[in-house]
């Protein structure tokens, strides 16, 4: 669960990341860039290039990998061991609650 968690996270959030590029720089100079998205995406590969969008890219696959494998180890850490500690039936019985638990502990 953690690992996976981390490995998702970090490919999620890092294709995100050229939409980031493109959003702040709208947001930043907004007297350049007034294209919208896609004219955005146009402008910054024509002015430095196609490696520009991956800008903060590292960071931000990096830190979402600990995230996510702090978020999703933990909620099968917390699941595992509620559900022990509540036997196999009352587990069964219970099980939106442990996840709910579970996800809110996470």
């Amino acid at each position: 669960g953690a690992l996976a968690g981390g490995v998702c996270c970090s490919i999620t959030h890092g294709a995100a990341c050229p939409l980031d590029v493109v959003k702040t720089r709208i947001q930043l100079d907004p007297a350049t860039y007034n294209k919208g998205m896609l004219g955005g995406f146009r402008q910054v590969i024509a002015a430095e290039g196609v490696g520009a969008l991956a800008t903060g890219l590292g960071p931000t696959a990096g830190g979402y990998f600990v995230q996510g494998w702090f978020k999703f180890g933990g909620f099968e850490f917390l699941k595992v061991n509620l559900a022990k500690s509540y036997g196999d039936q009352a587990a069964w019985d219970k099980r939106f609650m442990l996840n709910s638990l579970s996800a809110a502990g996470a």
